[in-house]
């Protein structure tokens, strides 16, 4: 897991551009034009709130009946400036698509979460920095949850530097016993270690990660009996397959699920 790309453009500009270019109805889009002061302001907040890492104590500006319903009917996942915003945030500085969910890196994006949930702050319906690449288990898990009285429950991988230091890790028995833990072993700050948790327990990742973990392991035994198959020896399939996994790990990341299960199971000597 690592922190993603985030909107570089003005999200401000972005809201305005949906109230104008998608509003057919004269009074909706009154509604809308009478409350861009009000909306202007909390845009400022969030943008301060978010570059201090601190959407923790935004509050809710109180938009409701008309004015809420209206915010609410601006995000649409049918939208094209929505869809084309998906297509944006999931694709990298090299034009390639990357659609796996962020938030799991598991399964596939399948819509735009809303970090904050827009119910409670509809004046963020579209807001593109507080709209995040998500897949539909992450999303129904997350639900309209976001903080509890002392933290927030969830990583946000735009603005919470994530750790570039090994926090996930597997105690492996065997090739089918095997489990996913999470360890502070580099004196992460504990309050981000707290969200750490929080995120990974929410959302049930380490025991997802385990369901998902036969395909890994399965492309392991490939690669090595292939490999036997052009190495004349197992100390240069063992030296090969390690700095393989060294390259993809640079690119995922050093605490990516796949990389850390390949690497705890080259580590305990089950195949060298």
């Amino acid at each position: 897991m690592k922190n993603i790309k985030c909107y570089s453009k003005n999200a401000l500009t972005f809201h305005k551009n949906i109230v104008n270019d998608s509003l057919n109805k004269g009074e909706d889009k009154d509604n809308l034009l009478k409350n861009e002061s009000d909306i202007t302001k909390a845009y400022a907040d969030y943008k301060d709130k978010f570059n201090k890492n601190n959407l923790f104590t935004i509050s809710a500006h109180g938009f409701d009946g008309e004015d809420k319903a209206n915010l609410l009917k601006l995000y649409s996942s049918q939208r094209k400036s929505i869809i084309q915003l998906k297509i944006e945030l999931t694709t990298n500085e090299l034009k390639q698509r990357i659609n796996t969910c962020p938030n799991c890196t598991i399964e596939k994006v399948a819509s735009l979460d809303h970090y904050i949930p827009k119910d409670e702050f509809p004046e963020f319906s579209v807001n593109p920095i507080n709209l995040v690449p998500c897949c539909s288990t992450c999303n129904s898990k997350k639900k309209e949850n976001w903080k509890d009285d002392k933290q927030l429950l969830f990583l946000n991988l735009y603005s919470d530097i994530i750790p570039l230091s090994q926090y996930l890790f597997v105690n492996v028995i065997s090739k089918t016993e095997f489990t996913f833990e999470l360890k502070n072993v580099s004196k992460i700050d504990s309050n981000l270690f707290k969200v750490i948790g929080s995120h990974y327990g929410k959302l049930n990742l380490l025991q997802r990660f385990r369901e998902d973990s036969d395909e890994v392991i399965s492309e392991l035994d490939l690669l090595i009996s292939n490999g036997r198959d052009s190495f004349n020896n197992d100390t240069k399939l063992e030296k090969f397959i390690n700095n393989h996994y060294s390259t993809v790990e640079k690119r995922d990341g050093v605490n990516n699920w796949k990389v850390v299960l390949v690497k705890a199971m080259l580590n305990s000597k089950i195949y060298f």
